[in-house]
């Protein structure tokens, strides 16, 4: 190969190396498109400090509505409270004593040792032996007892205002009936709370009847 052969074989490998960078460089004008630009990346929005929260919603809680108090004006009428200083029933020094509460008194002087249903049967026999002995009136229901002797003073408007029964010295035939009765004495004196005890036996055919206490329990 001569000189000028080299030398154009030079030159055409020269102008092909030229040709290929000029592509290259003008490839993005030639594709239509730009060059990328760089951009910051995306972040999530920040909220603004002085920017609160949404509270939640709470629903308020509804209670009952209260019940208006009642006064006399709207009702007509009311119930008196009752007072303090009113007197207790069952004080034995108050001016009057309802006969629930001599009952009562009664019933914590002496021994429950006799069943209720007999008890009472008992209570209303010496309860009519008494009024018999201070009226005078009903004598003959218990002959052996007053011995046909009328009464010595006669009592007016009396009543059996509480009685109780218990045995009398442990025995099952024999009973203490302890009463509390009032009356107007023959000299016109009211009393509202006379004791009295009547004793009632029972014979052997199971009959009830009084008979005069022993001097001791007089």
């Amino acid at each position: 190969m001569t000189g000028a052969e080299r030398s154009g074989l030079v030159m055409l490998a020269l102008a092909a190396v030229l040709s290929v960078v000029g592509v290259a460089l003008l490839w993005p004008d030639m594709s239509g498109g730009r060059a990328p630009v760089a951009r910051p990346p995306v972040s999530s929005p920040v909220p603004s400090p002085t920017t609160a929260a949404p509270s939640p919603e709470v629903t308020p809680t509804v209670g009952p509505k209260p019940t208006p108090s009642l006064s006399s004006h709207t009702t007509g009428s009311s119930s008196p409270s009752p007072s303090a200083s009113a007197p207790r029933d069952g004080d034995d020094l108050a001016g009057a004593v309802s006969d629930a509460a001599l009952l009562k008194s009664l019933r914590l002087s002496r021994q429950a040792n006799i069943p209720p249903t007999l008890e009472e049967r008992l209570v209303d026999l010496g309860g009519k032996v008494l009024l018999a002995d201070v009226t005078g009136t009903g004598r003959k229901a218990f002959p052996d007892y007053f011995k046909g002797t009328s009464a010595t003073d006669r009592w007016r408007d009396c009543r059996i205002r509480a009685g109780v029964a218990e045995r009398y010295d442990n025995r099952s035939d024999a009973a203490l009936i302890h009463l509390v009765w009032a009356g107007t004495s023959p000299m016109g004196e009211r009393d509202d709370r006379r004791p009295a005890t009547v004793l009632l036996v029972r014979d052997v055919d199971g009959t009830w009847a009084p008979q005069p206490l022993p001097a001791e329990d007089d």
